[in-house]
């Protein structure tokens, strides 16, 4: 039997294998988000960070330390910055917090309980830099201390430093002290290692949890960088969660048009299958789509057009596709940002070899989603997966490669990301446990229910991937947002019909899922 010491032991050896050992900036922000969906709160990870770069002060220079300036910004990086200064407070060190800013601009909820916990430690020296002529104040403070924190800037960085924040960074170069920058230097960006105009040159640098892509190689601006864990669970980074879908969400500008939200092309259907790509169309649309084109067959694309006004349908001129219409689907793929293949499309020899045909026509030109019958007419060439992402569930994986997967994921990964990897495509493996893999990334998604066993739940699903494809998302990223924004419409129909839903249910959800993440700039 498959014990739960078997699988936990399984859990950490995927997790060290899959998941990179480097992280952006943007990665970590998931990872976070993904960590307070489970339960472990900002606050808990700003106060275990501050809590570790504190130690590490501790425990580096014991009694040789006996004053501090903690410099910090009114972000969640300043409020690392806060614990720290509490923290060596109450180890009895000389403390001075200089706040670049003013309280009123502290701008997390957690940052700011932190600052009032600073504001009634009357022992602990507060100044406020909101312009150059406060420098000279900050240059004494210093001369006079034994180490300088530099919590200023963390993943926030943007552009080239100004005023006064570049005066005080060339202030902290300037003197001949330790300096413990906290996460990244204040001017390094932790994705791309970019100096932005200026850095601090840190002596030593905490940064959390994983390495930062950024600091690989800047040991002139990052000194010797030490990793801390700040308590953040495996799972945040190994199951999908909110993050992930935030990572994928594109936001809307005030003036832009449907072409800024990108043109998804359906192709599926066929005598005997309607519903499947309407259900795809309509929710790549409520996904946030700028424009849905759909090519079905004629014998199905009347039955569609009633289903909503806002169906754009082309109709080939037979009952199923065949290498006939190729020509068609060339004139659209123009337009087309991303298209999807297979809801509803059938097996029809003739249809098979449009498939593939297709897929030859797409390589290297537009993105592919192949669910369904697209991905099994692949079973002859499968080849051509090379370059795509599909989304087959497990009877549709064995009719492809010819073997079975379990149901769990434990069960799953291995053979996942053997496929993946020999074909060179992104793979999607549906269930209630379901395996994101590009072959050497992988991600599981349980956030599901089995109310979503239910036909065109899948049709559903591919459009939401294709809408975020469409926004220039590669197929990783977009595939693990979607299984997530999809598990979630899913629960949330359950929530409210029980295991009695349809899915349209399911589609009529995705605003939900989503309005939390909309964003206007």
């Amino acid at each position: 039997m498959f014990t739960i010491n078997v699988m936990v032991q399984n859990l950490l050896d995927y997790y060290r294998l899959f998941t990179p050992k480097e992280v952006s900036s943007e990665e970590m922000s998931a990872i976070e988000e993904n960590a307070v969906g489970l339960g472990f709160s900002r606050l808990l990870m700003m106060e275990n960070a501050g809590a570790k770069v504190a130690d590490f002060i501790l425990k580096k220079y014991g009694g040789n330390v006996r004053s501090v300036v903690v410099v910090c910004g009114t972000g969640n990086n300043g409020g690392d910055g806060f614990v720290v200064a509490r923290h060596l407070r109450n180890n009895l060190l000389n403390i001075k917090v200089a706040l670049v800013g003013r309280p009123s601009d502290i701008r997390s909820e957690e940052a700011r309980l932190n600052w009032f916990l600073l504001e009634k430690m009357d022992d602990v020296e507060k100044f406020f830099l909101t312009d150059t002529s406060s420098i000279e104040a900050l240059k004494r403070a210093f001369e006079e201390c034994d180490i300088i924190v530099d919590a200023i800037l963390g993943t926030g960085v943007k552009g080239v430093l100004n005023d006064p924040i570049k005066s005080i960074v060339d202030a902290i170069n300037g003197v001949k002290k330790v300096v413990v920058a906290v996460d990244t230097p204040t001017g390094l960006n932790p994705s791309t290692g970019e100096i932005h105009g200026t850095s601090v040159k840190a002596s030593y640098t905490i940064t959390f949890h994983k390495m930062k892509k950024g600091l690989v190689g800047k040991g002139e601006y990052t000194g010797e960088v030490f990793v801390e864990g700040i308590g953040i669970p495996w799972e945040a980074e190994f199951f999908t969660g909110p993050g992930d879908l935030r990572r994928v969400i594109k936001p809307r500008k005030a003036y832009s048009h449907k072409g800024d939200y990108g043109t998804v092309l359906i192709i599926g259907g066929c005598e005997f299958y309607s519903g499947a790509p309407a259900l795809a169309a309509l929710s790549s649309y409520r996904t946030g789509a700028g424009l849905v084109y759909l090519i079905v067959p004629e014998s199905v694309a009347s039955s569609i057009r009633p289903i909503s006004p806002d169906l754009i349908v082309y109709p080939t001129k037979h009952a199923h596709f065949t290498l006939n219409d190729i020509d068609l689907i060339k004139g659209l793929l123009v337009k087309a940002d991303v298209v999807v293949v297979g809801p509803g499309l059938g097996l029809h020899h003739e249809t098979v070899e449009m498939v593939q045909e297709l897929l030859r026509t797409c390589k290297g030109a537009v993105k592919v989603v192949l669910d369904a019958d697209g991905f099994k007419a692949l079973k002859d060439s499968p080849e051509l997966l090379e370059g795509v992402v599909a989304t087959p569930h497990s009877g549709e994986f064995r009719y492809v490669f010819g073997f079975s997967v379990g149901e769990r994921w434990w069960e799953r990964i291995d053979v996942a990301v053997d496929v993946s990897r020999k074909y060179n495509f992104t793979l999607l493996l549906k269930g209630h446990d379901t395996i994101i893999t590009d072959g050497f990334r992988v991600k599981v998604n349980r956030w599901s229910t089995p109310g979503m066993a239910v036909g065109g739940s899948g049709d559903v699903l591919s459009g939401i991937l294709g809408t975020f494809l469409a926004w220039e998302n590669d197929y990783f990223s977009s595939a693990v947002a979607a299984a997530y924004a999809h598990g979630d419409a899913g629960i949330r129909a359950v929530e409210k019909r029980g295991f009695h839903v349809l899915a349209s249910d399911i589609l009529n959800e995705i605003p939900a899922v989503l309005k939390p993440f909309d964003k206007e700039v």
